[in-house]
């Protein structure tokens, strides 16, 4: 019953598997019938250099970034009807050890990891603007670290015989005792994010922000599946939408920083109304490394100005009470300005 502590958290990964690297080349108008086209526009070895720098420059912000320093307080009554699908699982599979957690901890492993990304340039035939869609990808390792104050004992091994097998299960009681000891399961998350960079004058710049980012651990057909969330403040509800083809805001679509959803130092905002297809599961909204619990009554304090990534997260309930197997867990790390 032992959990097992990391080793190793720190072990490069082997490259992430990112996206093709391309180049479209966009054929440039023609001028009257006995004009020449003029030639097509390449990136060159500066323009390489630069995009590379303001990737990093705004790296900080494309990453995965809301590890937590310490255990934080988690709702030990969990939500939905866990209390009792999990009474009606221990009657029905005695064979598994379970838990209930007080507190919850996040730890990525991202230093010792690359970020990852690719670039796609060309020139906008229709704007005469010269962009560059920046693509990253990366996969990046951590635990979910939980601390429990109830568990199931081992009772001791049951025999089934099957010929010609015969199966050897441990049971476990069916009711909690009183206990105080740390469960941690790993993930090897995938996360998937972009830009656009705009070059006026000769200099690149940021252009536009993508909507979101997107982590799936252990990946993207194993992780929940969450279609939409809401946003709110006092005055407004803002629909956060998975698809690119909506006129709500999409995480898959690119902003310029006056289309991002737009706050004001000293608001608060609050992350609520799930589209999902995962009927119980815990919901947290992270802003600056803090955890929040996702509802209308736990209020997210904005105060500094700047543009961030709000984290709202679901994991399965299972997982928060399974004390078997690796952490699952959907991220998005939605866009927000705050002025």
């Amino acid at each position: 019953m032992t959990p097992q502590s990391p080793t190793g958290g720190h072990r490069r990964l082997s490259k992430a598997a990112v996206l093709g690297l391309g180049l479209v080349l966009a054929a440039l108008f023609f001028g009257c019938g006995r004009m020449p086209p003029e030639p097509w526009w390449e990136p060159t070895s500066e323009d390489s250099a630069a995009i590379d720098a303001l990737v990093q420059a705004n790296k900080a912000m494309f990453r995965q970034a809301f590890t937590e320093g310490a255990l934080a307080y988690a709702d030990t009554s969990l939500p939905g009807t866990t209390a009792t699908r999990l009474q009606s699982e221990i009657d029905d599979i005695p064979y598994r050890p379970r838990f209930r957690c007080d507190s919850i901890e996040h730890r990525f492993f991202t230093d010792s990891f690359d970020l990852q990304y690719t670039f796609i340039a060309g020139l906008d035939t229709t704007e005469q603007e010269t962009t560059a869609t920046v693509t990253m990808a990366e996969t990046i390792p951590g635990i979910l670290r939980m601390h429990a104050y109830a568990y199931t004992r081992y009772l001791g091994d049951t025999v089934i015989i099957e010929p010609p097998d015969t199966i050897v299960l441990p049971v476990y009681d069916s009711v909690f005792s009183d206990t105080s000891m740390y469960v941690e399961k790993r993930f090897w998350g995938q996360s998937v994010d972009g830009m656009v960079f705009k070059k006026e004058n000769g200099e690149w710049k940021l252009w536009k922000y993508g909507g979101g980012s997107r982590f799936y651990a252990p990946s993207p057909d194993e992780a929940p599946y969450l279609a939409s969330c809401d946003i709110a403040d006092p005055d407004t509800t803002i629909t956060i939408q998975l698809r690119p083809d909506t006129t709500q805001y999409g995480i898959q679509r690119f902003y310029a920083e006056s289309e991002l959803p737009t706050y004001h130092v000293g608001d608060s905002i609050s992350v609520s109304s799930v589209l999902t297809t995962v009927l119980d599961a815990a919901n947290y909204s992270f802003l600056n490394h803090v955890r929040h619990e996702f509802s209308a009554a736990d209020k997210i304090p904005l105060d500094q100005p700047g543009v961030f990534r709000l984290f709202v997260e679901q994991i399965p309930i299972e997982v928060l009470y399974e004390q078997a197997g690796d952490a699952v867990m959907l991220v998005w790390g939605v866009t927000i300005k705050v002025e």
